[in-house]
Parts: structure tokens; C-alpha cells; sequence
């Protein structure tokens, strides 16, 4: 009886630490990024601007699941050309859950159209804690810049794997 009891316990952990790695994890997270993107513009010639700053602010879950309420940081540049009324964004992304660990992801927008939400990509390359590992395709992104400052920040809001 103590066999069975022990082997149970075995498995009981092995099925544990299996579910708590990320190794090669597909899940994709589902929900609503509000941010403040704060940075600096540079002018590059008449209606071309680049901007380097931060994107933050808090993601909500559609199904209070993968990443809810969690804090995300995103370090990022986007170039915009006022003439053509285009815009193209780049950056990677440190989302840190209510439990402190921390998964990453790389984001690109290659061509967008400005005044309007854009589809981009997205894809994990790690993390700490339970999201140790995490790794592939996170999916997809609708970003839009909702207002941008004369002060060079910005206001907007993403969806994740969902219409905007």
C-alpha cells in the first residue's frame, strides 16, 4: 500500500512540474492592453518622424486567464510618415503577472496605416517563474494610437487575438 501511495505522490508531482514549464507553449492570450507610450521624436525630414520610447499599462483577460491584470513594459520604436500616413512599429515586451514572474515576447507592426488599429505579430522568447521557457507564436495584435502628444507621448490601447 505504501508503493502505490508513494508512486501516486510521484505522479502527482511529475504531472505538476510537466504543466508548470512553457517549453515550446502555443498559449496565446486574449484580452485588452491599455497604454502610455512615453518617448522622443525625432524629425527626420518633412512629415517623417521616429519615435524611441516605452509603451506600458495593464492587460485584462478576456476569460481572466493567461496574463490577467498583469503589468506589461514594451520598449519599442515606430517610424511615421504624416504624408503618406503610414506607420511601422518594432519592440519586445516584458509582462510581469500578479505573482511576480515574468514572460517576454517580440512584437512587430511592419505596415500600417495611421488613424486606424493594426494588425501585427507577435511571439514569446521567455520568461521567469511559470512562464520559464516560454517560447513560439503568441499570435496576433490590433494596435492603435489613439492620440499623440505634442510632448512626445502617446495614447492608445492594443487587442490580443481578437477584432478590435
Amino acid at each position: 500500500m505504501k508503493k502505490i501511495i508513494s508512486l501516486l505522490i510521484i505522479l502527482a508531482i511529475s504531472a505538476f512540474i510537466s504543466t508548470s514549464s512553457f517549453s515550446g507553449h502555443h498559449e496565446k492570450a486574449v484580452g485588452y492592453f491599455g497604454w502610455f507610450g512615453v518617448g522622443k521624436v525625432y524629425q527626420l525630414g518633412e512629415g517623417k518622424l521616429y519615435w524611441i520610447g516605452e509603451f506600458s499599462g495593464s492587460f485584462r483577460s478576456d476569460d481572466g486567464g493567461f496574463f490577467h491584470k498583469a503589468s506589461v513594459r514594451c520598449p519599442a520604436a515606430n517610424r511615421m510618415d504624416l504624408v503618406n500616413g503610414t506607420t511601422s512599429v518594432d519592440g519586445v515586451c516584458i509582462i510581469k503577472d500578479l505573482d511576480g514572474d515574468e514572460a517576454y515576447l517580440e512584437f512587430d507592426l511592419p505596415n500600417g496605416t495611421l488613424g486606424v488599429a493594426n494588425r501585427g505579430t507577435y511571439y514569446y522568447t521567455g520568461g521567469t517563474g511559470k512562464y520559464e521557457g516560454l517560447s513560439g507564436d503568441g499570435g496576433y495584435f490590433y494596435g492603435h494610437i489613439v492620440t499623440n502628444w505634442p510632448d512626445g507621448t502617446a495614447g492608445g490601447y492594443s487587442t490580443w487575438n481578437k477584432e478590435p
